[in-house]
């Protein structure tokens, strides 16, 4: 038997976390969201990659960078700007609309749970330190540098910086 190496591809990215906005290339290996979510994974390498502060008036400007690495649980939205990229992601066919509130955006949208879920225990449930929203409104808290997708059909949350969450 012949074993074959997981397949590589390259991501264009957008992600936010409560001190900066950043856009790329994300290398992922094997399915997408087997990969987002590996448990042993502390962090996503970016290639190709632009960093700029959301502190408002702040002395650093935006930088460009070859590689950086960001830490997974600091990330509060990450967005696949490629449609076949967040096509790759399937989802569990029960939805409940929500609202959930992080330190940077508040969103509105679909919630994906197994059937015998309750929306109360959403974060009970989910045990993925990154999950879907589907149908995603983002309203900004501050203003942010760099344009971002204020709508979007397919978006990750970071689940620890989730402040609190609402049936929409």
């Amino acid at each position: 038997m012949v074993f074959g190496a997981l397949p590589t591809e390259h991501h264009e990215v957008q992600v936010l976390t409560t001190s900066f906005q950043f856009s790329g290339q994300l290398e992922t290996i094997g399915a997408l969201l087997g990969y987002i979510n590996d448990a042993n994974r502390d962090s996503f390498s970016l290639s190709d990659a632009y960093l700029t502060p959301l502190t408002p008036g702040a002395p650093m400007k935006g930088i460009s960078r070859p590689q950086l690495t960001i830490r997974r649980p600091q990330i509060a939205f990450l967005y696949f700007a490629s449609p076949e990229s967040r096509a790759a992601v399937r989802m569990l066919v029960q939805k409940h609309a929500l609202v959930v509130y992080t330190p940077v955006a508040v969103c509105r949208g679909y919630v994906h749970m197994p059937a015998e879920a309750r929306l109360r225990d959403f974060m009970d449930v989910v045990t993925d330190e990154m999950f879907t929203i589907s149908e995603a409104r983002i309203f900004p808290l501050i203003e942010l540098p760099a344009p971002f997708p204020l709508e979007a059909d397919l978006l990750f949350v970071g689940r620890f910086q989730v402040q609190c969450y609402h049936p929409a």
